[in-house]
């Protein structure tokens, strides 16, 4: 009896859900070394690992990298970037993807100027004089050699301003084509007016601008990772509630199809999501201290498979009471850098790092919108890559792909 005593219990306990595996739980973080900084001027950096191994960034407002040549390249407000090598400066080296959708000066303020004549802006025309910036790429992801990416539009008449809206580009496995979520040719210049026909958004104008700055999950390499077959998305809450965070998904097979999303309506009783396809039925996955610059909090989540555990990266920028939700500039304060952990996207998140004054050691830096590299992780998934920007001395000589390998903590 004593020697199928022990292995009967074992099985009850199996049965009845007693005995879970213990899954380690950060309580802090350090960060390792000095920061790499490369490239010449960009920011933002939304991340994804492609199906041939390479790392994929979205940059926005600048030149990026050089070419081969070392000759720098034309400004662009977003541009998509394959990054060759580790993270080390030595094996480091990025290109433009080929055939990305060129629109960086369509409905552009005048915040430029004229058009340089020695700018590579192909055959666009020139900008419209119109009181609003233009679109930003940030959301990006490769799934089953398939690329997503979500391109963000500034609300008219808003200067630099928020973002009223989304619209979502794809390239498909084996195309060289860019085409918009509704099947129109992505590089047709035209169709990125508003008021052109054909380039409805996927989002726009929705209540309290919800969902109109996107980013993705990361499940590993080409999402591979993923089990359930969804794709999570987050989003802030529109411009003065973005220290709440929504949530969306959708089946991977059907993300061009706008009426197939389900957002997040809490939990039920079991502790549960709920979802509804209704975009009104939307509520808070998470929500983050108030009162900060409407350009706060953006998640940058990201599967680590070693510690079976989403990680989240999330900076708050233009400090509360220094200049207001809405100020023009928020770039005048340290930034906030925090960082969290849940067994499901859907959380619960449980803070475990906190930063208020997010500098890297330097009291004129201006870090923000931290990315966490779904490549670049230790093998016992303690260690990651954070990657940031930094807006610090007027956007000076740290303005470009800033990265920081972190150690995870725990007891």
């Amino acid at each position: 009896m004593k020697k199928i005593a022990l292995p009967i219990l074992v099985i009850l306990l199996l049965i009845t859900g007693c005995w879970q595996q213990t899954i380690k739980k950060p309580i802090s973080l350090k960060f390792i070394g000095k920061p790499m900084l490369t490239g010449d001027r960009g920011d933002n950096w939304c991340v994804t690992w492609g199906a041939d191994g390479m790392l994929y960034t979205a940059q926005c407002d600048g030149r990026g990298w050089v070419d081969e040549q070392n000759q720098i390249r034309a400004f662009r407000n977003h541009q998509l970037w394959q990054i060759a090598g580790g993270p080390d400066s030595a094996s480091f080296k990025a290109t433009p993807v080929s055939g990305y959708p060129d629109y960086t000066r369509i409905a552009q303020s005048e915040i430029y100027g004229p058009i340089d004549s020695t700018d590579s802006y192909g055959s666009f025309p020139p900008k419209p004089r119109r009181d609003t910036w233009t679109w930003y790429g940030y959301g990006v992801v490769s799934i089953d050699g398939d690329f997503y990416q979500f391109i963000s539009h500034c609300a008219e008449k808003s200067g630099f301003g928020w973002f009223d809206g989304s619209q979502l580009i794809y390239r498909k496995k084996g195309e060289k084509n860019w085409l918009r979520w509704n099947g129109t040719d992505a590089s047709d210049s035209n169709r990125w007016h508003l008021n052109q026909g054909g380039n409805q958004l996927l989002f726009f104008n929705e209540p309290s601008q919800a969902f109109s700055f996107i980013t993705i999950a990361q499940y590993g390499k080409d999402y591979q990772l993923n089990k359930d077959g969804y794709v999570y998305l987050y989003s802030p809450e529109g411009k003065e509630n973005a220290h709440t965070i929504n949530m969306a998904r959708v089946k991977k097979e059907d993300i061009i199809d706008r009426n197939l999303w389900e957002f997040f309506n809490g939990k039920d009783e079991n502790r549960q999501p709920v979802w509804s396809k209704n975009i009104t039925d939307r509520g808070a996955v998470h929500t983050f201290p108030a009162g900060w610059g409407f350009y706060s909090w953006s998640p940058s989540v990201v599967y680590n498979k070693q510690l079976n555990l989403f990680v989240m990266a999330v900076a708050g920028t233009q400090k509360p009471e220094t200049g207001g939700v809405l100020a023009k500039f928020m770039h005048n304060e340290p930034a906030a850098l925090k960082m969290l952990w849940a067994e499901n996207p859907w959380g619960p998140w449980t803070e475990f790092y906190t930063d208020e004054v997010w500098n890297i050691g330097d009291s004129l830096n201006r870090t923000y919108l931290p990315q966490i590299s779904p490549k670049w992780i230790s093998e016992d998934g303690k260690k990651m890559y954070l990657v940031y920007s930094d807006a610090g001395r007027g956007f000076g000589k740290h303005y470009k792909w800033n990265m920081q390998q972190f150690e995870l903590l725990f007891e």
